[in-house]
């Protein structure tokens, strides 16, 4: 399929890359509180069964999830600039972005905030601006996702308007197991070295950006754009797929290994100067790698059709993106208090929290007055 074609089709398999994603974001939010991960104010609660399964989930979706969102996003970035031109695009990306940050930011989570406050002190001492003002710590939350999303998209527009003489076709050579490894060995480096100043957990005071992450975020958003140029989506070799993504499982399976070797400290793999960082890095690097080009090819060679259902989830994914917070912890409320194995928990919190993301995004948000414009 040529890149004009790629342009007038859509990709369905992209689509449901997109929807198998965002359930995984879900579920790790769902499984925080069960982790011991701290996380609003949910108790932590935890065996050491729990604390070993679902750090080995955590671990896992953190290593390529959200770059995989990146990635994908950042291919559809370039058809949508030359479609619109550079004005159009900017106010597309900002009504599509900006306008839910800034509501989300200043109105949902504040609210949302409160709300637990509430439901913590029943006298409920403070009023809600007396909490905003005294208690709130103002932070992106899950949104810093599309702060990310809307500075990485920025750059990129910044970068078309001072390259007058980007050419929208090129010849780019689809890359091979080679290309794939050399890319991966370059991003465990740059990630080692940035953890060494900047360890996992390190924020800015605005909390915009987490530069242990940013190596894997703005690698695979370039990575994006540079396979929408030489359509590496739909041209990448099976074969070359299929050996990722056994790649990608194969160092999943270490990960017991590394709990081992870090005596289930989390602690010892965030950064610093030390040899186990460094094995952390690497293991992160090819378990993104492997899943993200590996899920990829998957889902193209065997999940490349959509029904009604499926079209539907699809169209919900940013939405679902935005309020699931506030489901997953709600429903993580509730079950304070109720005799249950931390596991059984995480299940009923994905079991509920899924569907009713997608149905409260489908039936309600996305039916408010001009949502749909943006989202």
């Amino acid at each position: 399929m040529s890149l004009h074609d790629v342009r007038r089709t859509r990709l369905f398999f992209i689509d449901n890359v997109r929807v198998f994603l965002i359930v995984l974001v879900i579920a790790f939010h769902a499984g925080a509180p069960y982790a011991g991960v701290p996380w609003y104010t949910i108790p932590s609660e935890t065996t050491l069964l729990s604390e070993f399964v679902l750090g080995w989930f955590l671990t896992f979706c953190l290593a390529f999830f959200l770059g995989f969102f990146f990635m994908i996003a950042c291919y559809f970035t370039p058809g949508s600039y030359n479609k619109k031109g550079n004005i159009t695009f900017l106010k597309d990306r900002f009504l599509r972005l900006g306008v839910p940050l800034i509501i989300f930011l200043f109105v949902v989570m504040p609210f949302l905030r409160y709300f637990l406050y509430w439901l913590n002190v029943h006298s409920c001492e403070l009023s809600y601006w007396e909490f905003i003002v005294s208690e709130y710590y103002w932070e992106t939350h899950h949104l810093w996702f599309v702060v990310n999303l809307l500075l990485f998209t920025g750059g990129y527009w910044v970068w078309r308007l001072v390259s007058k003489s980007v050419k929208t076709k090129m010849n780019l050579k689809v890359p091979g197991n080679k290309t794939i490894l050399f890319f991966t060995i370059l991003l465990a480096v740059v990630t080692f070295v940035v953890r060494i100043f900047y360890p996992i957990g390190w924020w800015d005071p605005l909390k915009l950006v987490e530069p242990a992450y940013l190596p894997q975020f703005a690698g695979l958003f370039v990575i994006g754009v540079i396979a929408y140029r030489g359509n590496w989506f739909l041209e990448l070799p099976t074969s070359v797929g299929v050996t990722w993504l056994r790649i990608g499982i194969i160092t999943a399976l270490l990960f017991p290994l590394l709990y081992v070797v870090g005596e289930g400290k989390y602690s010892s793999f965030i950064g610093g100067f030390y040899w186990k960082p460094f094995v952390f890095a690497f293991w992160e690097a090819f378990l993104c790698c492997g899943m993200c080009f590996g899920l990829l090819v998957l889902f193209r060679e065997k999940f490349n059709s959509q029904e009604g259902l499926g079209k539907a989830l699809s169209s919900d994914v940013y939405t679902v993106y935005l309020i699931h917070i506030t489901i997953v912890v709600l429903i993580q409320y509730m079950l304070i208090g109720v005799s249950l194995p931390p596991l059984l928990k995480f299940i009923l919190v994905i079991l509920v929290a899924v569907p009713l993301s997608f149905l409260a995004s489908h039936y309600v948000v996305r039916r408010l007055p001009l949502a749909r414009k943006v989202l």
